[in-house]
């Protein structure tokens, strides 16, 4: 069977459905406006996907997937810990940008297959994160006097505070609500005493 990535339609699907989930949502986006913004026929679209659901699942995988290459490569470049955490906020930045409260709400609270890629991606960057936090720990970067599993606790409350409408309503953008959180996690549990390690 033919991969549907080969398609010189699919880019254009792909594209045009980010654009417009991120903007108004999944559920308030169809396949005749995916369509018409990527510029091909319904059936074009039909040859490669079955819904507007297995476009999104797609995408998330793609996004996670290449989300969890960068931070790999910023964990292990020869840099300062403060300054890998500098990239990855820049990171969730890039990736927060233009998303809409819409889209957020129903990613994690309404759409169980868009829920369990997004659960697996955690599962799988916290283990890495994990490993990379603990050396940082050791080496005098993380504040010592924090326990590396009330980290990931938090890291993880944090995260389901992000899908919370109360929290969220705090900002005027899901783009406020994920950088503020980011910033605060991440710049709380470095040592501010130590700019150069132990």
């Amino acid at each position: 069977m033919n991969d549907p990535a080969d398609n010189k339609n699919y880019l254009p699907i792909m594209t045009s459905a980010k654009n417009l989930f991120w903007k108004y949502g999944l559920r308030k986006v169809s396949v005749e406006e995916i369509c018409n913004e990527a510029g091909v026929s319904r059936m074009t679209f039909y040859r490669m996907f079955k819904n507007k659901n297995e476009v999104a699942e797609q995408l998330l995988k793609q996004i996670f997937d290449d989300a969890s290459s960068i931070f790999q490569d910023i964990m292990t470049q020869p840099i300062p810990f403060p300054e890998k955490i500098k990239k990855i906020i820049l990171l969730k930045h890039e990736h927060a940008q233009n998303l809409s409260s819409e889209f957020m709400a129903e990613f994690y609270t309404s759409n169980e297959s868009l829920k369990k890629i997004f659960d697996e991606y955690k599962t799988r960057i916290t283990k890495e994160m994990r490993k990379y936090f603990t050396q940082a720990q050791k080496d005098g970067w993380i504040r010592k006097d924090l326990k590396i599993d009330f980290i990931f606790y938090m890291l993880s409350v944090i995260q389901e505070k992000i899908f919370d409408p109360e929290f969220t309503a705090l900002h005027k953008t899901p783009h406020d609500a994920i950088m503020e959180m980011t910033n605060f996690f991440f710049y709380g549990i470095l040592n501010s005493n130590n700019s150069e390690g132990d």
